[in-house]
């Protein structure tokens, strides 16, 4: 189900960078939201969820008590790749803003290495960290799937760091951006 999702997304970026090389001006989209379904493996009480910034997900109950966050590391860690190309994550974060979940998404990594790092505990070294705590652990890479694991690592952290400057905004004041404008967001 995740990776026809994260397929389905990677089409709607396509569409939109297309839309820029017409020549007429770009046709607004919707951006879709994400199905509550989704995010139940992380969230089993989703009701809602919240769109608070590209790739930044505020999941809530029936209630609109706040569950967590989910956060995408894409696009933001589009530069940092593993062996074969880029490693993009899903990490979700509890209501306290600690991380309960690392996974890594459809990727091209050699599957071996891949399954190595999971294998290896690697996503499980940051739950139950607080963000600061996160990016400040110094996580060792799994020998045999170094560039692998590096990449998942510089992912996170590079995710982290947007998150924690997503976090100082305003955006209750702030004007839309220009890919807000463009998808309707």
């Amino acid at each position: 189900m995740m990776k026809s999702f994260c397929s389905s997304i990677g089409g709607l970026f396509l569409i939109g960078l297309l839309s820029f090389t017409s020549c007429d001006p770009p046709t607004p989209i919707q951006w879709p939201e994400i199905p509550v379904e989704t995010v139940k493996p992380y969230f089993n009480e989703a009701a809602e969820i919240q769109t608070i910034d590209t790739s930044y997900y505020q999941i809530k109950d029936a209630k609109g008590e706040v569950l967590g966050t989910l956060l995408y590391s894409m696009p933001y860690s589009a530069t940092v790749h593993g062996y074969n190309g880029i490693t993009p994550l899903l990490i979700t974060l509890d209501a306290d803003n600690r991380i309960t979940n690392v996974v890594l998404m459809d990727h091209r990594e050699t599957p071996r290495f891949a399954q190595r790092v999971e294998e290896s505990g690697l996503f499980q070294a940051w739950v139950g960290l607080s963000v600061d705590e996160a990016l400040s652990k110094d996580v060792d890479a799994v020998s045999g799937a170094t560039y692998t694991s590096n990449g998942v690592k510089n992912s996170l952290t590079v995710r982290l760091q947007a998150y924690q400057r997503q976090l100082t905004k305003d955006y209750s004041t702030q004007k839309p951006t220009l890919w807000q404008r463009l998808f309707g967001k």
